[in-house]
């Protein structure tokens, strides 16, 4: 039995690889986020997305945004009072684990290898990172977004506790 949805918006709209896609529909199911956004919404036909989901695709919203709509989309979120958070790191971005997420927030996560396009960091109200402690200079895009999606649970899970 599934939980009440988190008023959590995963934002995947920037992501190409099926894998990454299919992966962040199980987490943000398992998390009982509201919606997944993706840019195409082909990609749950495909045999890959539906092995590496595992049928999450059945009990979550997934919604399509392409790109080229993606701006407006944002500037719609922000109308609704949503805190949109890129998952990016820039010289401005905070530390995943200071920040207090808001009940009701839009994670952005950025493209593959290059990140969030500066278009969208302008729409941004606030980019955290996930503070690494080895060499390579990031995290498949899949497991920020995991992250992410948790650390927004854990928050919302102590709150609803005290």
């Amino acid at each position: 039995t599934g939980q009440r949805k988190q008023d959590l918006i995963v934002c995947a709209s920037l992501i190409d690889k099926i894998p990454n896609l299919a992966g962040l529909a199980r987490t943000a199911e398992i998390f009982a986020a509201q919606k997944l956004i993706v840019p195409d919404l082909r990609v749950q036909k495909m045999d890959n997305f539906k092995s590496i989901s595992v049928g999450a695709n059945e009990w979550i919203t997934i919604e399509e945004c392409p790109e080229r709509d993606l701006l407006d989309w944002l500037l719609k979120r922000k109308e609704e009072c949503y805190t949109i958070v890129g998952i990016e790191q820039t010289s401005s971005s905070g530390c995943i684990s200071d920040y207090k997420f808001p009940k009701k927030t839009v994670l952005l996560l950025g493209k593959e290898r290059e990140g969030i396009p500066i278009e969208f960091l302008h729409v941004v109200d606030v980019c955290v990172e996930i503070p690494q402690l080895g060499i390579i200079r990031s995290l498949n895009v899949h497991v920020s977004g995991a992250i992410s999606i948790w650390e927004y649970s854990k928050q919302q899970m102590v709150k609803n506790i005290k």
